[in-house]
């Protein structure tokens, strides 16, 4: 997802925050922060009757432990000493020899003090499972267990609970399929597939994977939908593939997701910011989209565990990644291909005795809900996920909440939030049980702030996109802003940043004065406002972009947002979420 444009006309009126108040020195000499175990394997074999597991674990930033405690169900197994360095990072590890099959949990407290006085803070548990497992071909548990911080949640009402996966995250980010939370998810929206033809603004953002889209497009029409990057949709190897496994890769995985959840919605998402430019020359030439369709039903019979097609142009009439593409005559191509699209899904459903979904993620400006004639599009879709997030960023220097749900006064232009972002899809034609509010797992930052008045950051002056974000400037993972900036889910600040909230708009921020660096984001408290915004305004749900970025807060805040309790997982979306009937 991008970005959205916004005029730029700055706005300097003062908004009041509330700003969380620091703890005591006392607290914080107390209890060190929680310390966080790396990725370990979730299954290891026996071998000659003993299976070596290494726990290993970093505390980023915070006050120091002077003591570690490592435990395996529960039950100390190591304990050693730490050299306290002040506010620095704090990092150790230790090996285990198990000698019985089993499944093992372990959990690190990091402490200060002794006796009586000692405070501890735990991790998040980890698991492995030695000697074997049950529930999927590759001798892995399916669904895969819960990682980081997510818990188990019932959906009692059930809503959309959705999260985009993106096919690049296997790199890098280091997120393959089996770290998502897919217990609690109803529906997996798989970003992005591609489009042959004109992709110039993929030429310019990413000269690497145009090329890999031109090889993948070289037998094929243009206006052919089709995989991207094939090494990670289909060909990396996970526990279980061979040589002879028919599909591998991130569809391999999701495969194996969704014969253990069959409740499970999967989408392919055909576009995105760099990948949309082919929707301006197809929507209004009937042969074009003729092509683009039959290739969109052929793609969902190869693979057979997508529900659906979910349709992410950005945007309809213009203002996407390529300045030059864009017309009013988009709004009627638009109609005409979903509505073709519609038919299409709907002769494949009764063809195979099964309803497939048609979804949409589209723009939250009010010019960008303008440019839809939403009164017919509404007819055709099942979903409309709202981009409730990127009102604003670091592509100008024009400050506010990036993923405000309520308007700011003074600070927020009316419109650019997530509440006024439904009222208008609901005035042009979208009925609210269609509707789905974004989450946003990430913020976005400047640098270079100067004449901030009062300890307000935002009635100051912005010089640029904050660097470095987590993967590109000025974006930054939710996870991240927890370990390095907040401290914490409810932490008020570490690393030279303040932490603060909008209690108005449910918008948080971090700022670092001395720094000259603002971030604004979703936390906890702001996704679990959009997630009761959402159930007490009708709508079909919430979904997060992107889930690779969150370490189970922000998910978690959803479900407890419209009104979800803990639940056993394996009973998690026992009913299967009702599609449109034709």
């Amino acid at each position: 997802m991008k970005s959205l444009l916004l005029s730029r006309a700055r706005l300097f009126a003062p908004v009041l925050v509330a700003v969380v108040g620091l703890q005591s020195a006392n607290a914080l000499a107390q209890a060190p922060p929680a310390p966080t175990i790396a990725w370990m394997p979730e299954s290891v074999p026996l071998n000659n009757g003993s299976a070596s597991v290494t726990v290993s674990w970093d505390m980023w930033w915070g006050n120091n432990g002077n003591r570690w405690k490592l435990k395996q169900n529960g039950t100390v197994v190591h304990t050693a000493a730490l050299t306290p360095n002040g506010q620095n990072a704090q990092h150790a590890t230790h090996t285990l020899n198990l000698a019985a099959a089993g499944n093992y949990s372990f959990v690190v407290d990091l402490c200060n003090g002794s006796g009586a006085s000692e405070q501890c803070t735990a991790s998040a548990p980890r698991s492995v499972t030695v000697g074997g497992s049950s529930g999927g071909s590759d001798g892995l548990t399916w669904p895969a267990p819960l990682l980081e911080h997510n818990r188990p949640y019932a959906n009692s009402t059930n809503a959309v609970v959705a999260a985009y996966f993106v096919e690049w995250g296997i790199y890098g980010r280091a997120f393959p399929v089996r770290k998502m939370p897919t217990s609690n998810l109803s529906h997996i929206i798989y970003a992005f597939i591609a489009i042959c033809g004109p992709n110039d603004s993929l030429l310019a953002a990413n000269p690497q994977g145009y090329q890999a889209l031109m090889q993948e497009c070289a037998d094929q029409p243009d206006y052919t939908v089709t995989i991207h990057d094939r090494n990670a949709a289909l060909d990396t190897s996970y526990p279980g593939d061979t040589s002879t496994t028919p599909i591998r890769g991130n569809f391999g995985q999701l495969i194996r997701a969704k014969a253990a959840q069959p409740g499970l919605k999967i989408l392919p998402s055909i576009g995105g910011w760099t990948l949309s430019d082919p929707f301006y020359h197809l929507a209004n030439d009937p042969a074009r989209r003729t092509t683009f369709i039959n290739s969109a039903i052929q793609f969902l019979q190869t693979y057979t565990f997508f529900d659906g097609i979910d349709l992410d142009w950005e945007y309809p009439g213009g203002g996407g990644a390529n300045d030059l593409l864009g017309a009013a005559t988009d709004r009627a191509g638009y109609n005409a291909l979903l509505t073709e699209l519609r038919t299409a899904l709907d002769a494949l459903g009764a063809q195979n005795n099964r309803q497939y979904l048609l979804t949409a993620a589209v723009g939250a400006a009010p010019a960008k809900i303008a440019a839809v004639d939403y009164a017919v599009a509404a007819q055709k879709l099942d979903l409309v996920f709202a981009m409730s997030y990127d009102y604003y960023g670091g592509w100008n220097n024009v400050l506010g909440h990036q993923a405000g749900l309520r308007e700011a006064p003074g600070l927020t232009a009316p419109g650019w939030n997530g509440s006024a972002t439904i009222a208008n899809l609901r005035a042009a034609g979208v009925p609210a049980a269609k509707l789905v509010l974004g989450v946003a797992m990430y913020g976005r930052g400047w640098q270079g702030l100067s004449g901030v008045q009062n300890g307000n950051p935002f009635s100051g002056t912005a010089a640029g996109a904050a660097s470095p974000g987590t993967w590109e400037n000025g974006v930054f993972d939710y996870r991240q802003i927890e370990s390095a900036f907040l401290g914490g889910e409810n932490g008020s600040g570490a690393g030279g940043y303040v932490a603060g909230y909008d209690a108005t708009a449910e918008a948080a921020w971090v700022w670092n004065a001395s720094a000259g660096k603002l971030i604004s984001f979703e936390s906890s408290r702001s996704a679990r406002a959009k997630g009761q915004f959402a159930r007490s305004n009708g709508l079909a749900g919430v979904f997060g972009w992107e889930i690779d970025a969150d370490n189970g807060r922000i998910l978690n805040a959803m479900h407890e947002g419209l009104g979800h309790g803990s639940a056993n997982a394996d009973s998690l979306f026992a009913d299967d979420f009702q599609v449109h009937t034709p």
